[in-house]
């Protein structure tokens, strides 16, 4: 009878093939095989009918053998490693079943690769172990990723194949996020090309670095397990449990691993299996810790908003609550108290939850500098500016930080409260996603999903998002908020049925327009949204105009928001040249790239008519710079503009330095200071970002004395006014949030215009507390929390 054995000749060196696969080529009179495979056994081929082909060619390779062997000869399908690991030999046997008269298959066994690494490494595969392509050549890489999760949660070693290739670069970073998720960064990672044969290199990292190192399509990848670890001789050693004596080295050696398969097997294998998020540790931070995440079918839907008042509604109920956002792209930042910046809205989260500000609260902060690169800040300082490119590239590193963040907040607090970005359904960005879902998964928690029905559309707005979502991201989504409702609720009944059939997820409540409370925007979009929200507060002559310049990178903008609530204040935001008529006062507010938004100011037709306009102007940090005489960006750090002139309102110069200044800070006025607020008494408070140095010339005096940085004690002299006081400039963010120099600032104009002065506001009753109160009314909190877990949750 005829035979194809399916021979499997092991890493590719001769020595290492076993007894039988060499036997088996000397019987065959027909060798069949990929060229590079042929070439590692090309001495035992004397004599012998070749068949050599290229890749992706191994359906037409068994072919061959299989008619070769069915036309009587004796054939050998060469397989590296293992035929039946990865191999030829299930190929085979597919194609065989297809054949009226199919030969005889035998297989034979060899070394597969996985065990050659391993051999190379030390001794990482003495427990349980699971071994994964991730080419997704052949399966679809959701399906791998699932496996990864699996894997992971399990405490498996993993051993990777295929783990990157020219046209493949993602997946072993993709794949490494997952792994990242469930066990800590230290993890010990072996990478072994060319096991067992010429040209073998051999590294031994961790989960943290290994991205550092080469990797390729002729590198196995070997993650260890939560006890594997790295023994005096550098080598990798996963303990199988025996008892090792006293002598025995590494976590991995006691109780360690018991503990953390055991607490890991706790969980039905379904969960495991039907879950994407790993089982946390019982040692992590996550696993004392519980969270929810709050999501959105776009942006500008009040996400930060319920995120807010859910923090306040679970500290009101004696929690230890946090919030937290993987990442925002936002031009408002604020300033921790150690000097960190974090986008402006996890900051008054914080407030919220009655706690400080932390870094960790906003590892990621992107400062968009131009319309495809942003300034990247990661727990809380700056790491450089990156295209769209480099970031994507960077996000792995990023998610790792924010991975250590969430952990360090969860083991510190009762609850979590995270806040997505964006829209959860943008397909484009999914497979780069640390901002979204992929933050559920890391954290193990459920999410609601917050939809703006004052936008229009909100029924679709939901199904069209929870029909884009992949079937294990749905499972994440635990319940709907409908926000932003005008009207009698009770006329959305019939949709909200529909909704609720169609989707299967319940809808948690319709929240009216709640108008108490305004976080902070995220970008310069929600200004147009401004004009429509302010209204007219009566006739010109009888309010104080005040104009903004938007600015194309304007940054910081809150910093207006204690003007606008003014009520007898009307703050427009100044586009062209027409609108500088009849303001009582403009300001130059903050700018992510000052030089890039002088030359806007020059294209807009704005520089000039700044120059000429003869009422009061402000410059808060950016504004300030540009209304000196120049700004010079020697090492190119906001933008590519080495220099510009300046607006020369002030006789300053300012030179952008590499190292940026974020403090929170305190200050006194100085004598030109009172010219421009008089009769203000008291100190100041504020936050400095910034990257210049500006410098004053003899025309102007100094604005303010900082007499604290980040709660250390200086005397460093702030900002300039002009002679008359009528323009100055200063660092100091959230100046106009100080009452009693906002009152007597305007009130110096309100005097100047023949208006009643007024007295500093009082302060009325807590938003957070009003927001609060709002949500529990049309929100069933208490399902909601059930919903995701945290039913019957009581304070630790």
């Amino acid at each position: 009878m005829s035979i194809l054995y399916v021979v499997g000749i092991g890493p590719g060196d001769l020595d290492h093939m076993t007894f039988h696969a060499t036997e088996a080529i000397e019987r065959a009179q027909v060798v069949v095989g990929y060229k590079t495979y042929l070439g590692f056994i090309e001495p035992l081929l004397d004599g012998k009918e070749v068949v050599s082909s290229g890749m992706m060619k191994e359906v037409d390779r068994c072919r061959e053998a299989l008619d070769a062997a069915a036309a009587g000869k004796t054939v050998a399908l060469v397989s590296s490693g293992d035929a039946g690991v990865y191999g030829m030999a299930g190929l085979a046997m597919e194609l065989a079943a297809t054949m009226t008269a199919p030969p005889e298959i035998v297989v034979v066994p060899g070394v597969s690769a996985v065990q050659a690494a391993a051999s190379v490494l030390g001794a990482p595969l003495m427990h349980d172990f699971a071994v994964i392509s991730l080419s997704d050549l052949l399966t679809p890489w959701d399906v791998i990723e699932r496996r990864l999760v699996a894997a992971a949660a399990a405490d498996f070693v993993v051993a990777l194949y295929n783990p990157r290739s020219k046209g493949r670069v993602t997946q072993i970073e993709e794949a490494r996020t997952i792994l990242l998720a469930a066990r800590a960064s230290t993890t010990p990672v072996g990478i072994v090309r060319n096991a067992c044969r010429e040209g073998e290199t051999r590294v031994v990292t961790t989960l943290a670095s290994m991205l550092d190192h080469e990797i390729d399509m002729f590198s196995l990848v070997i993650i260890g397990n939560s006890a594997t670890f790295v023994d005096r001789e550098g080598r990798m050693v996963t303990p199988r449990g025996y008892k090792a004596g006293p002598g025995a080295e590494g976590p991995g050696a006691g109780e360690q691993q018991k503990n953390s398969v055991d607490g890991q097997l706790s969980d039905s294998p379904s969960r495991i299996l039907n879950s994407r998020s790993p089982i946390p540790d019982p040692g992590s931070p996550a696993s004392h810790s519980r969270s929810l995440m709050v999501v959105g079918t776009a942006s500008d839907v009040g996400k930060s908003v319920v995120t807010a008042g859910i923090c306040r509604i679970m500290k009101n109920r004696g929690f230890s609550v946090a919030p937290f956002k993987s990442q925002n792209m936002a031009l408002n930042s604020a300033v921790t108290p150690e000097g960190g910046e974090i986008g402006r809205a996890q900051a008054v989260q914080a407030e919220a939850c009655g706690i400080e500000p932390h870094t960790d609260m906003n590892p990621i902060l992107l400062k968009p500098t131009t319309d495809c690169g942003s300034q990247v800040i990661v727990q809380g300082a700056v790491v450089g500016n990156m295209t769209v490119r480099e970031y994507n590239d960077y996000k792995p590193t990023a998610f790792e930080k924010a991975r250590e963040s969430f952990g360090r907040l969860a083991a510190g607090h009762d609850l979590v409260v995270i806040e997505g970005a964006g829209s959860i359904a943008e397909i484009n960005l999914k497979r780069h996603d640390i901002a979204n879902l992929k933050v559920a998964e890391m954290a193990g928690c459920k999410a609601v999903l917050v939809a703006d029905i004052d936008r229009g559309g909100v029924f679709a707005q939901i199904v069209g998002t929870l029909e884009l979502l992949e079937p294990h991201e749905r499972e994440r989504i635990a319940g709907v908020i409908i926000n932003k409702f005008r009207g009698d609720a009770s006329l959305l009944a019939p949709g909200i049925g529909f909704i609720e059939e169609r989707t299967g997820v319940p809808v948690l409540g319709v929240v009216p327009c709640f108008s108490g409370f305004r976080l902070p925007e995220e970008d310069s979009v929600a200004l147009e949204k401004r004009k429509a929200e302010n209204g007219d507060r009566g006739p010109a002559a009888d309010r104080l105009n005040i104009g903004v310049v938007k600015l194309s990178r304007i940054s910081n903008y809150t910093d207006f928001d204690a003007l606008e609530a003014e009520p007898d204040v009307q703050l427009t935001y100044v586009e062209g040249e027409e609108q500088l008529r009849g303001l009582d006062l403009l300001v130059i507010p903050g700018s992510k790239a000052t030089t890039t938004d002088l030359f806007f100011l020059m294209e807009r037709g704005l520089f000039p008519a700044i120059q000429s306009f003869t009422g009061p102007i402000v410059g808060i940090c950016g504004g300030y710079q540009m209304l000196g005489k120049r700004v010079a960006d020697p090492h190119a750090v906001e933008s590519d503009i080495r220099e510009a002139e300046g607006l020369g309102l002030l006789d300053v110069v300012t030179v952008m330095l590499e190292q940026k200044s974020t403090h929170r800070a305190a200050a006194e006025l100085l004598p030109s200071g009172f010219l421009v607020a008089p009769r203000c008494r008291g100190g100041l408070a504020g936050y400095e970002i910034h990257m210049g140095e500006t410098i004053l010339g003899p025309s102007v005096r100094p604005f303010a004395r900082i007499t604290s940085r980040s709660g250390a004690p200086v005397e460093v002299l702030d900002g300039a006014v002009s002679s008359d006081g009528r323009v100055f400039g200063t660092y100091l963010h959230g100046i106009f949030d100080n009452a009693v120099f906002r009152t007597s600032l305007l009130n110096r104009l309100r005097k100047a215009k023949g208006l009643a002065e007024r007295r500093p506001g009082q302060g009325g009753d807590d938003p957070f507390n009003l927001l609060a109160a709002h949500l529990e009314k049309h929100l069933n909190i208490d399902r909601m929390l059930e919903l995701c877990g945290l039913g019957g949750m009581l304070p630790e």
